[in-house]
């Protein structure tokens, strides 16, 4: 069977629009999965935490590792189940939580550290996995 030239021209123009629109979709990422376990190495020093922001994402799993370098420095974020955790100048230690709700949740050293003390804080931004399509 042969096509007429403007039925040709017209089978090729969808074609090529329905192969452009399909390669143009991007695969929403998959939820996380309980074995997915996000980990951050950060650091404590006079007066900062670096990364002092941290994306996650709810139901996922995640480990923070903080370094202490320079003082005793310490965490905390109550809004998240984490109290007070103690890091000695010179060791680490690592804080394990799941987060379960979307949100900013603020925090902070939990262990006098000097003047610049109060100023030493950040932010985890916790928010909801795409849905899978």
């Amino acid at each position: 069977m042969r096509l007429s030239r403007p039925k040709a021209l017209a089978a090729v123009f969808w074609i090529g629009l329905a192969a452009a629109a399909t390669a143009q979709e991007k695969p929403a990422p998959a939820p996380p999965s309980p074995g997915d376990i996000r980990k951050i190495a950060m650091t404590a020093r006079k007066y900062e935490f670096s990364p002092s922001k941290i994306e996650l994402l709810v139901g996922q799993p995640v480990e923070i590792t903080i370094t202490a370098e320079d003082a005793t420095h310490g965490f905390s974020c109550k809004d998240l189940g984490v109290e007070k955790v103690i890091i000695e100048k010179g060791t680490s230690q690592t804080i394990k939580f799941t987060p379960e709700k979307p949100g900013k949740f603020g925090f902070k050293c939990a262990k006098l550290c000097g003047l610049g003390h109060p100023k030493m804080k950040g932010e985890i931004l916790v928010t909801a996995p795409e849905p899978a399509r």
